[in-house]
């Protein structure tokens, strides 16, 4: 588990739905609003990894930087289906605005402690997969086979071990109490994957698992925020508010002194 300390960092928190590689929309709209001073956490599906590393560079040196470290805004991205595993595992992006997380990391300010774990099931993989077997060779990939949210208990002991409290977690999918129950032409899709249905309602109950987990152990989960959907939704179950963000929706993460 990484722990990564914001506290000297304006508690400002800011969450993204999907941006789908669109990192300039991104910060152009953080711009448009006059965001600033402010951490900005994106939900999921960056698109890391359908551009090889160079692209990524190219783009934070020539078009994202100045910008915002001008507003002083740090991103930091969790990973989707939709994201390349190994840009939040052993290839990290780490520029000084702009960083993957790895799953389960705590992202620590001056006012909230938030669990950020990345990883969903595509549910149109077996396009992807076919279309992949009929590429050019060199291209980059479609599709990565451990894209899925993976539930691990021993990552969240590690909260109990060192005492640290959640007050916020932030997801790609959702747990299976929390809105939409299914993603558009989900049917469709199962209809050419045998596995689909059973692979995604696992990976909604692991995200049960884990919100019973930290209610279990009295974590003061205040807020929940997910993207994946496509959709925009608040739902409140048990005290916490789920926030579903739509693709490149931003939504505030309240401070410490208006929980």
């Amino acid at each position: 588990m990484q722990y990564l300390d914001l506290s000297d960092h304006p508690d400002n928190v800011i969450v993204c739905g999907d941006i789908h590689g669109d990192f300039e929309t991104l910060v152009y709209d953080i711009d448009r609003r006059q965001i600033t001073d402010a951490t900005v956490i994106v939900a999921g599906d960056c698109g890391f990894g359908f551009c090889r590393i160079g692209y990524y560079d190219n783009l934070y040196k020539r078009k994202l930087h100045k910008k915002l470290a001008k507003a002083n805004v740090l991103l930091l991205m969790l990973r989707g289906n939709h994201d390349d595993p190994i840009y939040f595992e052993k290839e990290l992006i780490d520029y000084p605005y702009m960083k993957t997380l790895p799953d389960y990391t705590i992202v620590h300010t001056a006012g909230h402690n938030i669990l950020c774990i990345g990883g969903a099931v595509s549910q149109d993989r077996n396009f992807r997969i076919s279309m992949m077997s009929i590429q050019e060779k060199g291209k980059m990939p479609l599709w990565w086979t451990d894209e899925p949210f993976v539930f691990k208990l021993e990552e969240l002991q590690v909260l109990e071990d060192e005492s640290v409290r959640i007050d916020a977690v932030i997801t790609h999918p959702a747990p299976s109490f929390c809105p939409p129950h299914t993603k558009g032409d989900f049917e469709y899709f199962c209809a050419n994957d045998k596995n689909l249905a059973e692979d995604v309602r696992r990976e909604r109950e692991g995200l049960n698992k884990v919100y019973e987990w930290l209610s279990k152990y009295g974590h003061p989960l205040r807020y929940w925020y997910y993207g994946h959907y496509h959709q925009s939704a608040t739902y409140e179950h048990n005290g916490t508010f789920f926030h579903l963000l739509n693709i490149n929706e931003l939504k505030e993460l309240p401070t410490h002194n208006e929980l």
